[in-house]
């Protein structure tokens, strides 16, 4: 559990470890960066800071948090607020993490949502925000906050929240720093699946190696690593790298961004594609240089069980 931030405690902000050099001001870049716990407290600063009232937090293994807040306590209707921080591994927001937010806010009595989602909202997703009267946040929106703030307040909350290593994330078991190591894994090994079909919005960590993947009518897919595959076939929305060794096809209402490199590409009326595109001839090679995949892990050796189920992407 955290410590409510109500009083912006001395042992509010962690201070332990090295960080980088200390950015100049508030940027939507240097929030997105930020530890999840560091991002959390600020959150729970920000609304303290603001006046409201805060309950204690939540903190799930996979680096989000909850906590409650009323806003106006002191009037006689004081309104309740859900506040959540999406997990390290998502760190933007689906339709789907969307809903499955709201369905978290229909079961608390007489209380808004407010999802915050550093590496911003997919179109959908903010749609699906609208829908479901889920106020989106992101950087961006956190950093107009801050900078809104008088600027002693703001200066201040900037020189805590980058105390120390302000980046590495937290063990969220634990809460002592993860430790960066390299995935022991090679391309070779990776498991060749016959097909990926998207039916529904997702954001995909994991490197894709397969033999046809297709992305369904008004679905969009974020895909983190890049992506392999014999076949492509974009009805909806894909974002990312990918190597296509035969064609690659996109709808009449498609889009796709990033970079491609295919044998063949074919673009329907009303179909787009956003970025740089090549054409294979003769041997293969990857649309961008290999690069060692990192991983955070727990390392503390004195933690907990759990902990060794705590394994981060980075945000790289």
């Amino acid at each position: 559990m955290l410590e409510p931030f109500s009083a912006l405690k001395e042992s509010g902000f962690s201070s332990q470890g090295e960080g980088d050099e200390l950015p100049l001001g508030w940027s939507p870049e240097l929030i997105a960066s930020l530890d999840w716990l560091r991002l959390a407290e600020l959150a729970r600063a920000i609304a303290a800071n603001a006046g409201c009232e805060l309950g204690g937090s939540r903190v799930f293994e996979d680096g989000s948090v909850l906590f409650a807040m009323f806003e106006q306590p002191k009037s006689a209707q004081p309104k309740r607020a859900l506040v959540k921080l999406v997990a390290w591994n998502e760190w933007g927001a689906t339709p789907q993490i969307v809903e499955s937010f709201a369905e978290e806010v229909r079961t608390a009595r007489n209380a808004r949502g407010v999802l915050i989602a550093p590496g911003g909202f997919t179109p959908a997703a903010s749609h699906a925000a609208a829908e479901h009267q889920i106020e989106p946040v992101d950087a961006a929106r956190l950093c107009e906050t801050l900078r809104s703030l008088p600027d002693e307040r703001s200066d201040f909350f900037h020189v805590i929240t980058t105390a120390g290593d302000f980046r590495t994330p937290t063990c969220p078991v634990c809460l002592q720093k993860m430790t960066r190591s390299q995935q022991v894994s090679a391309a070779e090994t990776r498991p060749i699946h016959s097909e990926f079909i998207f039916q529904s919005s997702a954001i995909v960590a994991e490197p894709v190696v397969c033999r046809r993947l297709e992305i369904a009518p008004n679905v969009e897919v974020q895909f983190l690593h890049e992506v392999r595959a014999q076949e492509i076939v974009v009805q909806g929305h894909a974002t990312g790298d990918f190597v296509c060794e035969g064609q690659l096809t996109l709808g009449s209402r498609a889009t796709l961004s990033g970079t491609v490199a295919a044998r063949a590409v074919e673009v329907h009326d009303g179909g787009e594609l956003l970025g740089q595109a090549r054409i294979i001839e003769g041997r293969l090679h990857p649309v961008t240089p290999t690069r060692r995949r990192w991983l955070w892990s727990c390392r503390n050796p004195i933690g907990k069980p759990n902990c060794a189920r705590v394994v981060f992407d980075t945000h790289e």
